[in-house]
């Protein structure tokens, strides 16, 4: 990975503190079955104010020596202070002498207690005061289920919706459950509604609904985007319906739950972009000279002895004659990461034929590189671990928080102090030549995807869904996984007249001289099996 170049300054970077956004926000969005992008609550958040009884202490910790006042204690409870309470309005240093003090045996008989150590607990008394206590309370939440026909499948009957509205509050129901799509509303009676969904064109349409609860409010306002078409087979009506939602991933190509856009309808969709079966599908029989070269240098190949030229050019790739004894391990070894490839397209949402293709181009699936600089299967850098800590938020996340924890990660990598930065990228290099190197290359891809949207969407002022296609933001993924931001960024800034969709090719022709080389790696990419 090159990523050789990077857009100025901070346009395509996101903004600071979504980290905490996200920590905030874990838990209600893993509610959401049904649910791409949630609104905000309509009013004020729900809450209940009670009334309740306190009962306050006052404590003090004294040297048993003089009896002077080494800390007042204040705790909302009437039994004696938690360590806790101690190392909160005390501090540390002096709630450790106060575990570490021994009993003092003179005052235990009467006696002066001036030849004592350590630190001894007085209560003071204490009182019962009545507070306001707000609580608040849980939000209603929505849940959306599919009716005769799931995603990614032909069906006889037209698809439909079942969406249910829970309210979790204790005396309070779901009074009226709305639903919009396009311009048309409608509103259903209690807490379950059942709708079969209007058809769509090629793009699809966003549907969003919503609840009203007789606490008073409503819910938030869901989206999610839909396609629904239908055609004949075999002389009979069927239907088809996708759906762009995390509960249906598996269902979409990879990055389109992302770009919130839809492949072709029309199954034109190349085999790159389709997930496979199973891992067995990625299999390829292709031949690499440099792969085998390597292969035969390391003592891997023993047919190659017979070869006049020891089977290696000069340049290290493998001569006709190596590669003939080299062929049998080659094809074993392009095919030795298939089962990982899969897993991490499935993992990340990402195609595993473009996993493939890339370590193909950047490596031949050898997993050592002559330049220090570019390491692993995916010549991996350090711009290209930067771009990744930055556009891979979950990413960031799991390998963030093991090193610096909530606080030190909420809010970003580019917010880091430098040295901070160097330890998390020094991390993610440590996963070159582990178990999860291939989740890194996906992890790092679909980062790429990430960056690319934003740059489509700043650039174009568009939604990729309206200024390209899904094929085509694949290509300019691959390109800025390549050449980087800088490369890709300029690119489109020089192709503003041009019309929408933007395809690649004709945005290739707008590289600059230094990046030209990202078409042609393009191209080896999604032609690697062919």
């Amino acid at each position: 990975m090159k990523q050789t170049q990077h857009f100025a300054g901070n346009v395509f970077q996101r903004g600071r503190g979504i980290l905490r956004a996200l920590f905030a926000c874990a838990a209600v969005f893993s509610l959401l079955a049904g649910s791409v992008n949630p609104g905000s609550a309509e009013g004020d958040p729900r809450v209940l104010h009670e009334q309740v009884t306190v009962q306050s202490s006052h404590w003090q910790l004294l040297r048993w020596n003089d009896g002077s006042v080494v800390c007042n204690i204040y705790v909302d409870h009437a039994s004696q202070p938690s360590i806790d309470d101690v190392n909160f309005s005390c501090g540390s240093k002096v709630s450790q002498t106060w575990l570490s003090t021994p009993a003092c045996s003179p005052a235990q008989y009467g006696a002066s207690s001036s030849n004592c150590t350590g630190l001894m607990l007085r209560y003071l008394g204490g009182q019962t005061r009545t507070e306001t206590k707000v609580v608040e309370l849980p939000e209603i939440t929505m849940r959306l289920y599919l009716t005769d026909c799931l995603p990614g499948q032909w069906c006889e009957n037209r698809p439909g919706l079942r969406l249910i509205a829970e309210e979790p509050v204790d005396g309070h129901q779901i009074t009226n459950i709305y639903v919009r799509v396009v311009d048309n509303e409608k509103a259903f009676n209690g807490p379950v509604s059942e709708l079969k969904l209007p058809p769509t064109g090629e793009k699809g349409e966003w549907l969003e609904y919503w609840a009203e609860s007789d606490f008073g409010d409503r819910s938030q306002r869901f989206q999610v985007k839909y396609r629904s078409y239908s055609g004949v087979q075999d002389g009979r009506q069927v239907y088809r319906f996708d759906l762009l939602t995390e509960e249906w991933a598996s269902s979409l190509p990879g990055g389109a739950l992302l770009w919130q856009m839809f492949p072709p309808a029309d199954g034109s969709l190349p085999k790159l972009f389709e997930q496979p079966l199973a891992p067995g599908y990625l299999a390829t029989t292709n031949r690499y000279a440099l792969l085998a070269g390597n292969l035969i240098r390391n003592g891997l190949v023993d047919d190659a002895a017979s070869c006049s030229d020891r089977g290696v050019l000069q340049n290290g790739a493998a001569s006709v004659c190596g590669e003939r004894a080299a062929a049998e391990a080659v094809l074993t070894w392009q095919n030795k990461y298939d089962a990982q490839i899969y897993a991490a397209g499935l993992r990340y949402n990402v195609p595993a034929r473009i996993i493939k293709g890339v370590i193909a181009q950047e490596s031949q699936f050898w997993p050592e590189s002559s330049d220090p600089y570019e390491r692993g299967l995916g010549y991996i850098t350090e711009k290209g671990v930067s771009m990744l800590l930055l556009w891979n938020l979950d990413y960031y996340a799991e390998a963030c928080l093991p090193i610096y924890g909530r606080a030190g990660c909420a809010a970003g990598y580019t917010s880091m102090r430098e040295d901070r930065q160097i330890t998390l990228r020094r991390a993610v290099f440590d996963r070159i030549g582990s178990e999860s190197e291939i989740d890194l290359i996906a992890a790092m891809l679909y980062a790429s995807a990430a960056q690319t949207q934003q740059m489509v969407k700043n650039v174009t002022r568009a939604e990729p869904a309206e200024a390209s296609t899904y094929e085509d933001m694949w290509m300019m993924t691959i390109a800025n996984y390549y050449a980087g931001s800088g490369c890709l960024g300029n690119a489109l800034n020089a192709s503003l007249n041009e019309t929408y969709p933007l395809k690649w090719q004709t945005l290739a022709g707008y590289l600059e001289e230094t990046c030209a080389i990202a078409d042609a790696y393009v191209d080896r990419v999604i032609n690697y099996s062919d």
